[in-house]
């Protein structure tokens, strides 16, 4: 990263923008996530659920209401027609792809890392943003609001956080975690003044262009929906690639043997064993609850707060944790959690160790690039998305992570220092 070629920002922007065009030459899965999320507006419109399956698309939307706008610009572009002939239709796949890429290119450029640190992350982000624009899917816009939402509140600028934090919550939920830097808010009940005040804001916003009881109505049936969603991901193919899928996973697989674990995987149709101890009796909850209490242990340094690359460490948390204990963690929505690795490995005022470049590249080449042809169809099909593989190294990652944030020193030093130091 030292030649200049590579620091240059033409050459960085050029980089996104390629991604969005080779995202969209790529024309994965014909456009469907596209389809699903335009028709959002569509049957708004029409007055029609946006969260029932219309036309052969195999899965339906899970955004909130005030998705319906957000989409609102790239639906008209693109119209009605679900045809690939359709130039239309092309138009509003090709600036949706590049309005998401933007969005993350402008959040990171607007973060409080530094110019080099900026270069890092968006080289390590870019074949990320590359897999979630292949799939047109809303996860960049999703990483960008909770950088935003950081970086607003270390400005002091309270308003700007409180609004990413709950139109992300609105749109998705994982913009929720971004409440986590309420800790780093200088004025915390104005903050929290903020967060109600765009809460009402956001709800109700939808509310004269579709209705207000269409609206309450959605809002109702998005709850339905996801929690509907969480059961279906258990042992889902393209889901649940996270710590909480790769455990059930293998475990199902080695208590029912790997061919019958095999025939549910391939089979969207086949139900699993319902006796099985993994799908009857193994609760989620048993790894989330110690999971959650291990992650919450740096926030108890409360004389780190005051450090920037602390709260940089925290940021790289939410991103990391966001995935790694989600039953709806897809192929796609690592974009969020790579992000989150490469503030990890570039925010720390020390240099990092040989161990942590092995785990940095371990991750580039497992989670970015596993769903590539560089790894053999089989093996990227039976094994790293049949066991959520592409999970294991950001999961690994957020245990170097957590220990670090708490026995190492964030101060302005080379090296990291535990808090005690043998004498």
């Amino acid at each position: 990263m030292q030649l200049p070629f590579f620091q240059n920002t033409w050459t960085l922007f050029s980089l996104w923008i390629l991604m969005a065009l080779i995202s969209v030459g790529l024309h994965m899965h014909h456009f469907n996530n596209f389809l699903i999320y335009k028709f959002t507006y569509w049957h708004a419109i029409d007055g029609k659920s946006i969260f029932e399956n219309f036309g052969d698309h195999g899965d339906v939307n899970h955004y909130g209401p005030i998705f319906s706008l957000i989409i609102a610009p790239f639906a008209l572009v693109s119209g009605t027609s679900t045809s690939l002939d359709s130039f239309s239709l092309w138009a509003g796949v090709l600036l949706w792809h590049l309005a998401l890429g933007l969005f993350l290119w402008w959040a990171i450029r607007q973060s409080t890392l530094t110019t080099e640190q900026k270069v890092v992350v968006i080289w390590l982000t870019a074949h990320e943003l590359l897999n979630a624009l292949g799939m047109s899917q809303f996860n960049v816009a999703t990483a960008a609001m909770i950088l935003l939402s950081y970086s607003a509140i270390r400005r002091g600028k309270d308003i700007w956080a409180a609004f990413w934090i709950v139109l992300g919550t609105l749109v998705k939920i994982y913009g929720i975690v971004g409440l986590a830097f309420f800790f780093f808010s200088k004025n915390k009940p104005k903050f929290v003044m903020w967060l109600l005040a765009w809460t009402i804001v956001l709800v109700v916003l939808p509310m004269p262009f579709f209705g207000v009881d269409y609206v309450a109505g959605q809002y109702v049936e998005w709850f339905k929906c996801l929690s509907e969603k969480g059961q279906e991901n258990l042992l889902s193919d393209f889901q649940n690639i996270s710590l909480l899928g790769m455990v059930r996973k293998i475990g199902y697989a080695i208590s029912a043997g790997l061919p019958a674990y095999y025939e549910v995987f391939e089979s969207a149709g086949k139900n699993p064993d319902v006796t099985n101890w993994w799908w009857s009796t193994w609760n989620d909850l048993w790894l989330i609850i110690p999971s959650i209490i291990y992650s919450a242990l740096p926030w108890l340094r409360i004389k780190q707060y005051k450090h920037h690359a602390f709260q940089l460490m925290c940021l790289a948390l939410v991103l990391i944790f966001v995935n790694i204990f989600s039953t709806g963690a897809e192929n796609s929505s690592y974009i969020i959690s790579m992000l989150g690795v490469a503030i990890w490995f570039i925010a720390v005022p020390w240099k990092r160790s040989r161990f942590d470049w092995c785990l940095l590249i371990f991750c580039f080449v497992l989670t970015s690039l596993s769903s590539t042809d560089l790894f053999p169809g089989d093996i990227r099909t039976y094994w790293i998305r049949a066991f959520s593989l592409k999970a294991l190294p950001v999961v690994l990652i957020w245990l170097k992570l957590v220990w670090e944030m708490c026995t190492c020193d964030y101060s302005e030093r080379s090296q990291c220092e535990p808090l005690v130091t043998s004498k």
